[in-house]
């Protein structure tokens, strides 16, 4: 594989008892290019071993021009990266239209997995490949496939999906790859993707699974049909398949609650949907993100605020113990400094806690924030991982669905993902921050910082 373009910097970590330790961060983007929405998955069979990813530009600020990756094998010290070989149908020709959504994960037998959305020419959906060798051959199969009604004219295009892969150990279905994503029905395709669709409001989030390691995959299966979308899954003992997910409420992806369910079967069936949170007034929500431990409780995060104003963005979580119900909403930090907002969580839990990192926006200064909670009710700050004193509230957009995405030419977006695995005691965070100090649309960069989990956070109650 060719090398991309790396920068290796040591962030300074906050201080507490006893210190965490000293995250190692990469600065990974493709040479000429821009990263956005980042992946990462730590190998559980090898530590060393870690994939990240990224979409190669921003839409709808400007024009992804298909999927980067990148491997490491010494723990994140070092990258090889390379553009992943275009998923597309077998005999569609054409250049690619776009590359986006792209999810992480390893197959039971080691094999990296990328679950992303592609488009070349008039074939346009979401596709799994498999990286046996470099990412530049990676094949890929068509999972989700974006298709017309013949009699109403009504297109269904499938947007945000996700990838899990089941490791638990008394798992009837362990191995099995599961892949949602969200099926979007609309009069017509936007003009260019990020840009809101067509009504009326009908979206639904669909499953399909694999049971040989992503190489092919049973019927497809509806997990949700009211207005559901972003859905996010986790793994409990037993096998149990849980899924959360976002209740819509207009066309550029603005929610009013995260719903909650359960198959107990590999995804064949699923229980009734739970609310993890429904929204009153003024303040919707994004970017629900979900996490499970080993003991089968779960951590839901989002955010929430006024959709009008980025500066009252906030991050809030609830959790659920193993055969109980989802406690109310919480707040991440307490002491969040006055004025500032916090955007984009990504979750992952062990028996040690859970984990949880953030970025928090201040007036003039940006930090990606990594925090801890033996319990999810109190979180911690362990350390910021990144940082940027030149972009603050007045530049960083901080949510999908405020006019600072689409319509202010000096704001930053990062897209609509953070990332964060932590597996066989290390753990890695992915997240977006300009290369150069004026945000401009074409300056992402994903920043990736890997670290010993650390041994404080508790023991698994």
């Amino acid at each position: 594989m060719r090398t991309l373009r790396v920068a290796a910097i040591v962030v300074a970590t906050a201080c507490t008892a006893p210190p965490p330790p000293a995250p190692i961060t990469s600065v990974l983007f493709p040479a000429g290019g821009e990263a956005y929405e980042p992946t990462v998955a730590i190998d559980p069979a090898n530590p060393d071993r870690l994939i990240v990813a990224a979409m190669n530009g921003m839409p709808p600020v400007g024009k992804s021009t298909g999927i980067v990756a990148w491997s490491s094998l010494d723990g994140g010290r070092t990258w090889q990266g390379e553009a992943l070989a275009t998923p597309r149908l077998p005999g569609s020709t054409g250049p690619q239209v776009f590359g986006a959504d792209v999810v992480a994960a390893f197959a039971a037998d080691g094999t990296p997995l990328l679950a992303s959305m592609s488009g070349v020419g008039e074939s346009m959906g979401v596709f799994l490949s498999r990286v046996p060798g470099g990412f530049g051959s990676a094949p890929a199969v068509p999972v989700f496939m974006n298709s017309r009604d013949s009699a109403t004219g009504a297109t269904t295009m499938y947007d945000k999906d996700w990838l899990l892969v089941d490791r638990a150990e008394d798992s009837p279905h362990r191995g099995t790859v599961y892949l949602s994503t969200g099926a979007l029905v609309m009069a017509a395709l936007p003009d260019k993707l990020g840009s809101p669709w067509q009504g009326p409001l009908i979206s639904r989030i669909d499953l399909l699974a694999s049971r040989d390691g992503g190489l092919t995959f049973g019927p497809p299966v509806t997990v949700s049909n009211d207005s559901a979308f972003s859905a996010q899954l986790a793994v409990t003992p037993g096998g149990a398949l849980e899924v959360t997910y976002a209740r819509l409420v207009d066309m550029r992806g603005a929610a009013m609650g995260v719903f909650h369910r359960r198959s107990i079967d590999g995804g064949a069936t699923f229980g009734p949907a739970e609310p993890v949170i429904v929204m009153t007034g003024d303040t919707l929500l994004d970017s629900p993100v979900l996490a499970s431990r080993p003991n089968g409780s779960l951590l839901a995060c989002w955010s929430q605020g006024n959709r009008s104003d980025d500066r009252s963005n906030r991050v809030r979580c609830a959790t659920r113990p193993a055969g109980g119900r989802w406690s109310p909403p919480r707040p991440v930090d307490p002491a969040l400094p006055l004025g500032a907002a916090e955007a984009w969580p990504a979750v992952a839990g062990t028996d040690r806690g859970w984990y949880l990192a953030q970025f928090v926006v201040a007036e003039a200064r940006t930090e990606f924030v990594l925090y801890r909670s033996t319990d999810g009710a109190a979180f911690e700050r362990v350390s910021v991982l990144g940082a940027r004193d030149s972009v603050g509230l007045a530049h960083f957009c901080t949510n999908a669905v405020t006019p600072c995405r689409r319509s202010r030419p000096d704001g930053f977006t990062q897209g609509d993902y953070t990332a964060l695995s932590v597996s066989g005691g290390r753990l890695a965070a992915a997240f977006v921050l300009p290369r150069v100090l004026v945000p401009k649309p074409d300056s992402g960069a994903v920043h990736v910082a890997v670290m010993p989990e650390p041994a404080s956070a508790g023991k698994q109650p």
